[in-house]
């Protein structure tokens, strides 16, 4: 695992799994993904939807290769089948059933779950970590960026207690959307990641750590009005800017985020969509983006729009995204929906990030 550069959370969503599968080979090697389940499309069949669906998806994306797999606590995307999965009854026996037994072909790590209505001392959680522990030589678990003293040791002893001694654990700590605090007070924000770096340190027994990574995104809800002109623009992220400071205090902190997807962002659906192509910048720091309305142009122009600024994009013969760039500027777009364009941009931002982190 000591090639990994890049811990990327992905909801199972259309956009996110097309990325995904468009992703070079060597590229893959480089990440370790967090998957956050969640159902899939709903049809007439299966109006609830089908997480074994997603999971088919995955197994061809991650083959054999290791990858962490958590399941959503979002409203819009959970099910019938994703709560069972939560449940702590028995040690959480549904979720350790869906691992070690269904899809035990696939090289999963397990996502440590912490559920509040626990009893006192979480006695589940700790049946949990005794029993995967033994199975698994790693296991995640995902937490808030700011918890307290007091909660890290609530929450993360029971799991330092019962973990087997050849077992270490993937923390990652989850700034959620940060924009807001970023924009306000972007070194109080990265000093509060490295607080917790420190209570974790405190926390665990030495060797128990397999990696501490951040998490957050701060793609905005509205990036034409970041970018403060309609058609074209730039607005600035703040992912890089965090991870640079949490680094000075703690060098070791692994990179992880959204994939520039805004974790507060509403579906788009109809008419309502602009047609718009983002495009991550070389320093890791802003977007470029090219925006049309279908009657001025739509995704076409924005491509056009896109190859022709060639201060700002630069064209990259292994990546997907490029390939999808120079087709829609041809007029022969392989997708006309947000949600394709969504898979472009991440495709993009993937190839980029890992040039950051090679020379970084």
């Amino acid at each position: 695992m000591s090639k990994i550069k890049y811990f990327p959370l992905i909801k199972t969503r259309d956009s996110e799994i097309r990325c995904f599968l468009n992703l070079p080979t060597d590229l893959k090697q480089e990440i370790l993904p967090i998957y956050e389940l969640t159902k899939s499309r709903k049809t007439k069949k299966v109006p609830d939807g089908d997480i074994y669906r997603r999971m088919k998806s995955i197994s061809e994306i991650q083959g054999d290769s290791p990858f962490i797999l958590d399941l959503t606590m979002d409203d819009r995307y959970i099910n019938t089948q994703i709560r069972q999965l939560l449940s702590p009854q028995h040690g959480f026996s549904e979720w350790k059933y869906f691992i070690f037994d269904i899809f035990s072909n696939l090289n999963i790590i397990p996502m440590i779950h912490i559920v509040e209505d626990e009893d006192s001392g979480f006695p589940e959680l700790r049946k949990f970590v005794e029993n995967a522990s033994k199975k698994k030589p790693n296991l995640a678990v995902r937490i808030p960026h700011d918890l307290s003293p007091e909660e890290f040791d609530t929450y993360l002893s029971p799991i330092k207690d019962t973990l087997h001694k050849d077992c270490k654990v993937y923390v990652f700590l989850d700034g959620e959307y940060v924009r807001r605090e970023a924009e306000n007070d972007i070194t109080g924000l990265a000093g509060s990641f490295t607080e917790s770096c420190a209570e974790l340190q405190r926390v665990f027994n030495d060797g128990q750590i397999e990696k501490i990574s951040m998490l957050g995104s701060s793609f905005p809800t509205n990036p034409a009005q970041a970018g403060g002109d309609d058609a074209e623009g730039e607005f600035p992220v703040y992912e890089e800017e965090i991870y640079k400071l949490i680094q000075e205090n703690y060098p070791d902190i692994g990179y992880g985020d959204y994939v520039s997807i805004n974790t507060e962002q509403v579906e788009i659906r109809g008419a309502r969509f602009v047609p718009r192509i983002d495009v991550f910048q070389d320093d890791g720091r802003s977007f470029v983006y090219k925006r049309y309305r279908q009657k001025d142009g739509g995704y076409p122009k924005c491509a056009r729009r896109v190859k022709e600024d060639g201060y700002h994009y630069k064209e990259i013969p292994s990546c997907w995204a490029s390939k999808e760039i120079a087709l829609a500027s041809a007029n022969n777009a392989s997708g006309l929906s947000p949600s394709f364009w969504i898979s472009v941009r991440m495709n993009y931002y993937i190839h980029k990030i890992l040039d950051l982190r090679s020379t970084t």
